[in-house]
């Protein structure tokens, strides 16, 4: 039975709750730190206590060799699963990071690193062991008369190690044998014979799938089960409904703990739809199962964008999408309405509500992809881009595998990009593509086809410079060449048109009144030039409009030749000897 707590005054309670939830947060990010551990009761019992994800996160925020006070009291298991965590690459063993956590592991008392790494998969130990040092079988005789360096006896005498590498590689496996043989010698004997006999690939691939039976329990799945949650869907499918059985049957999590990631947990702790819709669920029941649900959507986010747990700055970066995906699912579904948000997060599963929030964003991105790829003069590309500066930043974010919201639309504009956080990004995203489009629907409108902006043309004409070709230039040379009263078809301005042009632009300016006549006569061209056909907004034909001429009358660059138009071959007559033949 799902517990539901009815509040006598529903505003009131729900400030309490969030309070009470972002509160929870806080404690949560707290439990991260060396500082709180140490400020326990019973300090060792609470390291003991953290699950492995929590202890791998302590040890990589505190660093080494501070970390390995706290390390010396993880037990075996917590040890195995920050290894999991650290030092993978893929489904490789990275040798930097495992040299890097095996050397820090050293310095512990040889009983607790015997502990330690008999708690490992033994294909694993075994691999770390071959690919650190050539092992001999003594009783064999395999010792070979000629070694690269000195080699180190096991202290039964039955085997040889000629370890690679520096003296602290030599070190740390002197320290590793003495550690196996430490803990239990028969299976130390075990371990290494089995090093012996295997494969590189063989022992990796199998210590590759013991982990990743281990992080999928985390909601760490293999990256193509992982891509599922990308998977766009049918937004109007998205509705509140009762609360499913299937949301508190999630891996269950403590709630005084709450196992969210330190990124996520900043959002959650602010003023996001998604924390607020929360707020309205004062179940412990309920908040422990949706804690335990966001801790695996965000797990699988990183398995879907192959983002190391290490990677700090990837980590945050993901995580800050998952936290903008479902505020703008959210807000999608429940629009202002704070108790259907609350029926939202209780009824819909967590990465559906991920999925909906992606699927609105990648709308956005096809909207983009579909002018570049199948506008009027998308065959001029790669050459010839008629995207504006502006522009082009804009399609350039918008067109990122995870597209981003353009820092540029933001009031005031600012550098780089965000994730898309609300409706009201979409709706400017999708502005401003439609203004891109309006853009190229007009220069039709002024008479420009695609054929007079191939690259062999504008060069045949005398322009050299391809890059400065873009829709405001074109533009803008095309309301010239029409003032100026030349025929079709476009081409750049030849250098007594252009000088024509700044005469006449000059003139104008010189009283007010012969300014405004050029203006309105350029507003003018533009107006007869909007297709009625445009299936955008007029208010998007007036934006171009307005920056176009703005543009124009303060003498911006126009495309103009900058050498002589090259003539076109004459074809030659075939000869009367060639036609004899």
């Amino acid at each position: 039975m799902v517990e539901h707590a009815v509040p006598d005054n529903p505003a009131k309670d729900n400030m309490v709750a969030l309070s009470q939830y972002r509160a929870q947060v806080a404690r949560a990010r707290r439990v991260r730190g060396a500082d709180a551990l140490w400020e326990a009761p019973d300090p060792e019992q609470a390291i003991k206590a953290l699950p492995g994800d929590e202890f791998y996160y302590v040890l990589h925020e505190q660093g080494f060799p501070d970390a390995l006070e706290i390390m010396i009291h993880g037990t075996a298991e917590q040890v195995r699963t920050a290894l999991d965590f650290a030092i993978w690459d893929r489904d490789r063993v990275s040798a930097d990071q495992s040299t890097e956590w095996l050397m820090a592991m050293a310095d512990a008392p040889l009983p607790i690193l015997g502990r330690w790494l008999a708690g490992l998969d033994v294909e694993l130990l075994a691999l770390l062991l071959r690919t650190r040092a050539r092992i001999y079988d003594l009783s064999q005789g395999e010792l070979p008369e000629e070694l690269d360096g000195t080699p180190v006896t096991s202290p039964d005498g039955l085997f040889a190690f000629e370890f690679l590498g520096s003296e602290d590689d030599i070190r740390l496996g002197s320290r590793i044998l003495d550690a196996l043989y430490e803990h239990d010698r028969n299976w130390a004997r075990h371990v290494i014979v089995g090093a012996g006999g295997e494969f590189d690939a063989e022992l990796e691939e199998l210590a590759f799938r013991w982990r990743s039976g281990r992080m999928a329990d985390l909601g760490f799945e293999d990256y193509y089960d992982a891509l599922a949650i990308y998977r766009e869907i049918d937004p109007a499918s998205v509705r509140a409904g009762d609360p499913l059985p299937a949301l508190l049957s999630a891996t269950a999590v403590d709630a005084d703990t709450l196992r969210v990631p330190g990124a996520l947990a900043e959002r959650l702790s602010g003023p996001g739809r998604f924390a607020q819709a929360i707020a309205g669920i004062t179940a412990r029941s309920e908040l422990t199962a949706l804690h335990a649900s966001l801790v695996l959507l965000s797990n699988r986010a990183l398995s879907a964008d192959r983002v190391q747990p290490g990677d700090d700055a990837a980590v945050t970066a993901v995580l800050a999408r998952v936290a903008c995906a479902l505020d703008l699912a959210i807000e999608f579904v429940a629009r202002d309405d704070p108790d259907k948000a609350t029926a939202v997060v209780r009824s819909v599963p967590l990465p559906r509500l991920f999925q909906l929030g992606h699927t609105l964003v990648a709308k956005v991105k096809k909207l983009a992809l579909t002018l570049q790829k199948h506008g009027p003069f998308a065959a001029l590309l790669p050459r010839i881009d008629l995207l504006e500066p502006e522009d082009a930043e804009i399609f350039s974010a918008l067109t990122l595998l995870h597209p981003m919201f353009p820092g540029q639309l933001d009031p005031p504009a600012t550098e780089g990009h965000r994730p898309f956080a609300s409706l009201h990004d979409l709706a400017t995203a999708s502005a401003a593509v439609e203004r891109a489009g309006a853009a190229q629907a007009l220069l039709l409108g002024l008479a420009v086809t695609p054929a007079d902006l191939l690259p062999a043309t504008l060069e045949a004409a005398g322009l050299e410079d391809l890059a400065i070709v873009d829709a405001a230039t074109v533009a803008r040379t095309a309301l010239a060449r029409a003032l100026l009263k030349l025929a079709p078809p476009f081409r750049p301005l030849a250098a007594p048109e252009l000088a024509e042009w700044k005469r006449l632009i000059g003139e104008a300016a010189r009283t007010a009144p012969s300014m405004l006549r050029l203006e309105a006569q350029l507003a003018g061209l533009v107006a007869t030039a909007w297709p009625a056909t445009f299936p955008g907004s007029p208010a998007a034909l007036t934006q171009v409009q307005t920056r176009w001429l703005a543009d124009l009358t303060l003498l911006t660059p126009v495309l103009s030749a900058t050498r002589p138009p090259q003539p076109k071959p004459r074809r030659r007559a075939a000869s009367r000897a060639g036609s004899d033949h």
